[in-house]
């Protein structure tokens, strides 16, 4: 069975837990001092230095194959680096 298309009104966007918009959507640290992307959290990546994941999301920011293949985790990275001040 496929799976159900999200309403124009769904909050959530498609995803299945709530995901962070706007201002909110920051780079984090977990509690055994890693960083994430909060794009993509469950990636294997754990960055211990806060300038390897910001190479991460510059480069998914400014990637053309990744803003062509998948428009929202493209934007979501973009709207991320602007918040962090990493991009203008």
């Amino acid at each position: 069975m496929p799976p159900a298309t999200p309403s124009r009104g769904d909050a959530r966007r498609g995803y299945r837990t709530p995901f962070p918009r706007g201002d909110a959507l920051r780079v984090f640290r977990r509690i055994d001092n890693t960083f994430a992307c909060p794009v993509c959290p469950g990636t294997r990546h754990q960055w211990r230095i806060l300038n390897e994941v910001k190479d991460h999301i510059l480069g998914m920011a400014k990637s053309m194959p990744l803003r062509g293949e998948n428009k929202k985790k493209w934007s979501c990275h973009r709207v991320v680096a602007r918040n962090e001040g990493w991009m203008v």
